[in-house]
C-alpha cells in the first residue's frame, strides 16, 4: 500500500472508531434512562433497606416520633411494608400499594409543613448514607415533595 492509502485508511478507521464510540456511549446513555427509577435505585432489596433505616430515624425523632407512639411491633411492620410498597410502586417497580389514599390516612393528624420537612430530611439523610446517585436522588425527592399536599393537614382537601 502506498503511504497516502495508509493515511486515508487510518483516517477512515479512526473516524469509524470515533463514530462507533459515540454511538455506543449514546446507546448506553439511552439504555440507562430507559431503566425505571426503581431499577436505577437497585430494586426491591435496596428500597427495602432504605425504608428500614429511614423509618427508625422517623420513629426516634423527638418532633415527629409522637405520631408513632404506642405502635406495636406488628403495626410498625405493617407501616414498614406499606412504605416499601409505596416507594417501590411510585418508582416504577412491580409492587402494589396496600395503603389507603395518603390524604385519607393523614387526616386528623395535624401534620404541619415543618413536620413534613423533618420527615423528608430523614429521607435525605438516609439516601445520602446509601450513596444514592444525584440524578436518582433528585428524581425520588421530587416525587416525595409531590406528596406534601396529601400529608400536610392544612393542605388536605376535606
Amino acid at each position: 500500500m502506498k503511504t497516502s492509502h495508509i493515511v486515508r485508511f487510518s483516517k477512515s478507521f479512526l473516524l469509524i472508531l470515533i463514530f462507533s464510540l459515540i454511538s455506543m456511549t449514546t446507546s448506553l446513555s439511552l439504555a440507562e434512562t430507559d431503566r425505571s427509577l426503581y431499577e436505577r435505585l437497585g430494586g426491591y432489596d435496596a428500597i427495602s433497606s432504605v425504608v428500614d433505616v429511614f423509618l427508625v430515624k422517623v420513629w426516634e425523632d423527638p418532633v415527629v416520633g409522637r405520631f408513632f407512639v404506642g405502635m406495636g411491633t406488628d403495626t410498625r411492620n405493617q407501616l414498614r411494608q406499606k412504605n416499601k410498597n409505596l416507594m417501590c410502586a411510585n418508582t416504577g417497580g412491580p409492587c402494589k400499594k396496600i395503603n389507603r389514599p395518603l390524604g385519607e390516612a393523614h387526616v386528623g393528624l395535624g401534620i404541619t409543613d415543618k413536620e413534613f420537612d423533618i420527615v423528608a430530611g430523614h429521607l435525605v439523610t438516609t439516601l445520602k448514607e446509601f450513596k444514592v446517585p444525584q440524578i436518582e436522588f433528585d428524581e425520588l425527592m421530587t416525587k416525595v415533595g409531590g406528596l406534601r399536599d396529601y400529608v400536610v393537614e392544612a393542605r388536605i382537601k376535606k
